[in-house]
């Protein structure tokens, strides 16, 4: 497998309803003061409209704090064929293809297990296929165990690099909707996902690709048709 850079530095701002990350879309959930999550799922359906140079992942994650040093994720990657994988970034993901392949349209869960220690559980189920994989990510071996928190939860939509300072594309992906949500901490108390924080995709001359909206039944992530704002084509903090 190719590692793709799926994960890097978060470049965002906060705003009243939004934050801003240069590729990535999607919703980061904070766990209660005392408490860390152990647990967080996702389902989303693999959209239809990707096709030739698109690249795009759809992941669930939990990561140590909002600046995301380290985290446990695990999804889908196109880059002219659906992959699955996990990871514990910034390490290389490990790809689930083989165990678990994915297609344009199929419907997918992913579950982040972070109850083992040093190390993340990823369950990769393709619900149209029947078919399910665990495996486990094992932190960097730089990381200080202190380090190795797990106080966010993230569902991401997220157009990505193959080369280091690539040019990063956003591509037509629709709109991605992630339900069947749960996070779940330490201390067994479900985290209703509806508090989490929006995160829109804002290019480097400030473009606004994507529109996230948060409710109690899921999290949506559209893909912007253009870099302005306006009644017709929102911005996510509009």
């Amino acid at each position: 497998m190719k590692v793709y850079i799926l994960l890097g530095a978060l470049h965002w701002a906060l705003v009243t309803r939004a934050a801003y990350d240069r590729n990535r879309g999607g919703a980061v959930l904070k766990a209660p003061a005392d408490d860390a999550f152990r647990t967080v799922s996702g389902t989303f359906t693999v959209p239809a409209n990707l096709t030739g140079d698109n690249r795009l992942s759809i992941w669930v994650g939990i990561g140590d704090s909002l600046t995301q040093t380290y985290v446990v994720g695990g999804g889908v990657s196109f880059n002219k064929t659906v992959s699955t994988w996990s990871a514990f970034f910034p390490g290389a993901p490990t790809d689930a293809t083989a165990e678990v392949p994915a297609a344009i349209g199929d419907n997918m869960t992913i579950t982040i297990n972070v109850d083992a220690g040093a190390a993340g559980l990823v369950t990769i189920e393709n619900l149209t296929q029947n078919k399910k994989t665990t495996q486990t990510a094992s932190a960097p071996p730089s990381a200080a165990p202190t380090a190795l928190t797990a106080l966010v939860a993230d569902w991401w939509v997220q157009a990505y690099q193959v080369v280091p300072g690539e040019l990063v594309k956003v591509p037509e992906f629709g709109t991605v909707s992630f339900t069947g949500i749960s996070a779940i901490t330490q201390k067994g108390i479900t985290v209703p996902f509806s508090g989490a924080g929006a995160y829109e995709i804002q290019g480097t001359s400030g473009e606004m690709w994507s529109n996230t909206t948060i409710s109690s039944s899921g999290i949506l992530v559209r893909r912007r048709n253009g870099p302005g704002c306006d009644a017709s084509d929102p911005c996510g903090n509009q």
